[in-house]
């Protein structure tokens, strides 16, 4: 029996119909698995059959946490008061929790990531509960954690700024391009859909800036419209609903009576591919991003991007996007104008993008993450002989 550290991995926010958080959980459980880390593994899972692609790797198990799920209060009590004890029973020698949030109280040392801060730089797009959540237990978190990963280096700076004291226990693990674009066939990446529709996919929620989109869209169409020539494109949104999307409904209602504007919901993969295959540019102006999965996953479909001028945006789409102010309505809806009308733009665009989306690798988070454990464990104790077998906690 190998004598290996066993890492816990926290995985228990992952579920069926998994988006940004959720998605990077996945994609880095997938790249951590594709080889011999000098680790043995164990994912704590509210939906075990979300990491069926872990099954058959040597050193790893699922293991099934439905005590976990439920809303915010229960996962939350579960993390403070069932996970130490479970990390305790398999002799864990680190707990990675891979959302924000971790017990403040552990038998081993731990890894946190944060993924952004946007409950304090934007507080009004944050519901809540899950604000104050936030508020009373990430600082904790943070001051107790052995290591504090960030999926970008901006979010890096933000917590950096926020909290000062834990500038030198910061690592970056930079996230990388979804890995299931690159396993779509690859005479559909060609960019050809420029008659297309506009495109925007996210949750519906306050901070991915829709208000000031749809209104730089409606300014957009009628200047369009009233300049003759060629119907000018569409809508699409694609995105589950999210709280505080009421506001939203008055001018989506408008646009859709004018046949400008489609809501598609949420989308598997495949399907979210044909819709990148379909459009003429993505637009993704949020307001604030711990990465932006979209902007890469349309680089690589061949899509041009419009996205804000700031924080990870800007550092994952470099020179490949266009970028706007977000809080810029007629800013925003300029650049449409301009992604309609310039050919030669999008052309660029979608070449520089390409280039751009084959930089960020999950293979280099798995390293940059995998060196991390390495450092806390080499720095935390001795080994834990740990045997790979089959558990549930029913807790």
């Amino acid at each position: 029996m190998a004598e290996r550290p066993l890492i816990l991995l926290d995985a228990l926010l992952v579920q069926p119909e998994p988006t940004g958080v959720g998605r990077s959980i996945l994609e880095l459980t997938r790249a951590l698995a594709a080889r011999d880390r000098g680790f043995a593994f164990a994912v704590l899972a509210t939906h075990p059959a979300a990491f069926a692609p872990l099954e058959g790797a040597e050193g790893w198990r699922v293991i099934a946490c439905p005590g976990a799920r439920g809303g915010t209060a229960r996962k939350a009590l579960y993390t403070q008061f069932r996970l130490p004890a479970l990390a305790e029973r398999l002799g864990a020698s680190l707990l990675h929790s891979l959302q924000f949030v971790a017990p403040l109280r552990l038998p081993c040392p731990g890894v946190v990531t944060v993924h952004d801060l946007a409950y304090r730089r934007f507080p009004g797009t944050v519901e809540a509960p899950r604000r104050w959540y936030y508020r009373a237990l990430v600082p904790a978190t943070l001051r107790r954690a052995g290591l504090i990963v960030t999926n970008s280096q901006a979010t890096a700076d933000d917590v950096a700024t926020q909290f000062p004291a834990v500038r030198e226990r910061l690592r970056v693990t930079p996230f990388g391009t979804p890995s299931w674009v690159w396993e779509q066939p690859p005479g559909r990446r060609q960019g050809r859909g420029v008659a297309g529709p506009f495109l925007f996919v996210g949750t519906l929620e306050p901070r991915k800036n829709l208000p000031r989109l749809l209104e730089a869209f409606r300014l957009f169409r009628e200047r369009a419209e009233a300049g003759g020539g060629a119907a000018p494109p569409g809508l699409t949104l694609v995105g589950g609903r999210g709280w505080g999307d009421s506001p939203l409904r008055g001018p989506i209602r408008a646009l859709q009576a004018r046949g400008a504007l489609r809501l598609e919901g949420y989308c598997q993969p495949a399907r979210l591919w044909e819709m990148y295959g379909a459009a003429r540019a993505l637009l993704f102006p949020s307001l604030h991003e711990g990465f932006g999965f979209p902007i890469l996953e349309a680089m690589a479909a061949g899509l041009p991007v419009l996205t804000a001028d700031r924080g990870a945006m800007r550092e994952v789409a470099g020179d490949a996007a266009l970028l706007v102010d977000p809080d810029d309505t007629e800013a925003i809806a300029g650049a449409l104008a301009r992604l309609d009308r310039d050919e030669a733009l999008r052309a660029r665009l979608i070449a520089r993008g390409r280039e751009r989306a084959r930089v960020w690798s999950w293979d280099r988070t798995a390293d940059a993450t995998a060196a991390v454990y390495a450092e806390l464990v080499a720095a935390g104790g001795p080994r834990n002989e740990i045997a790979v077998a089959p558990l549930e906690d029913r807790g």
